[in-house]
C-alpha cells in the first residue's frame, strides 16, 4: 500500500515532492507487492519477472504523471537473490528498457538470512522536475475526462501482454501533448477515487457520463489504467492513435459553484 504525503494544498497523490533548489523538486514514489510470484505461499502465481515489471511500472508511472524524469530505482526484495531476486530484477530492467528511460542508478537489497516462502518486494523511484514543468492543478473547466486501459487485478491480467492494460508507450506519448491537462494512475482505490482526486486538484467537479460500462470502485491493481483530462480539440487525433487500446470517456470537468 502506498503512503500518501501531501506536498501542496488539495493534492493527495502517491508521491512526495521535496524542493532542492529555487526551481526544482525531487519527486519520490514507491509501490509494494506481496504474494504475487512463484513461491509456495504466493496467492497469484506468475513468474517473478512479471512481479518486478509491474511493481516498477506503478512507481514509475506516478513519477511520469506529475511531469518528472525518473533517475533512480531502488528495489527492496524480501526474497533471495538467486533465483527469485535475479528474476525480479530482470523484470525491472525489461520495463525500463521498454519505456526507454535512461535510469542513472539501480540499487537494492535482498533477504539472504532466511528461506522465504512468499514473494514480497518494494520499489522506490526517485525523479526530478523543474517547477515550471510540474503537472499538477492544470485541469480546466470544460476539459473532458477519459480513461486509458481497464481496471484489472491479479489473475485478470493476461501475461506476457494484455491489450486491455494501458501501454507505457501511449502514456508517455500522451504526456508530451500540452492538450493533456492532467493524468493520474489508478490503483486499488478505483477509477472513481482517482478521477475525483484529479478534479479536486483544480477545484473542479465531474459531470459523469451516465451508465458507464466499468465499475468506479474496482481495483486497477498495478495501475492497469490511467485517468486523464484533456482539451476536447485534441480528441479526434488521440481517438485515432489509441484505436487499438481501451479509451473510454468518463465525463466532463465543471467549475465548482461558490
Amino acid at each position: 500500500m502506498n503512503t500518501t504525503i501531501t506536498p501542496h494544498k488539495n493534492v493527495n497523490r502517491d508521491v512526495t515532492l521535496l524542493p532542492v533548489s529555487a526551481d526544482q523538486h525531487l519527486v519520490i514514489s514507491c509501490d509494494s507487492c506481496g504474494g504475487v510470484g512463484n513461491k509456495e505461499k504466493d496467492l497469484v502465481k506468475v513468474p517473478p519477472e512479471i512481479t518486478g515489471y509491474y511493481t516498477c511500472r506503478v512507481a514509475t508511472m506516478e513519477i511520469l504523471a506529475v511531469g518528472a524524469r525518473p533517475e533512480v530505482v531502488i528495489d527492496t526484495l524480501a526474497v533471495e537473490w538467486d533465483p527469485t531476486g535475479k528474476q525480479i530484477y530482470h523484470g525491472i530492467q525489461r520495463f525500463l528498457e521498454e519505456s526507454g528511460l535512461n535510469i542513472s542508478a539501480i540499487n537494492g537489497s535482498t533477504e539472504e538470512n532466511f528461506p522465504m516462502v512468499q514473494t514480497a518486494i518494494g520499489i522506490t523511484v526517485i525523479g526530478r522536475v523543474f517547477k515550471k514543468d510540474l503537472r499538477l492543478n492544470r485541469s480546466r473547466a470544460g476539459d473532458e475526462l477519459w480513461m486509458l486501459g481497464l481496471p484489472k487485478v491479479g489473475h485478470e491480467i493476461l501475461h506476457p501482454y494484455d491489450p486491455e492494460v494501458a501501454s507505457i508507450s501511449s502514456i508517455q506519448a500522451l504526456l508530451q501533448d500540452p492538450g493533456i491537462t492532467g493524468m493520474i494512475p489508478v490503483g486499488s482505490k478505483g477509477v472513481g477515487y482517482e478521477a475525483s482526486l484529479l478534479a479536486a486538484e483544480s477545484q473542479l467537479k465531474i459531470e459523469w457520463v451516465p451508465d458507464l460500462p466499468v465499475s468506479m470502485d474496482k481495483s486497477a491493481g498495478p495501475s492497469t489504467c490511467v485517468v486523464l483530462s484533456l482539451d476536447s480539440k485534441i480528441l479526434p487525433e488521440w481517438r485515432e492513435k489509441l484505436a487499438s487500446e481501451t479509451f473510454l470517456k468518463l465525463g466532463t470537468l465543471k467549475g465548482v459553484s461558490p
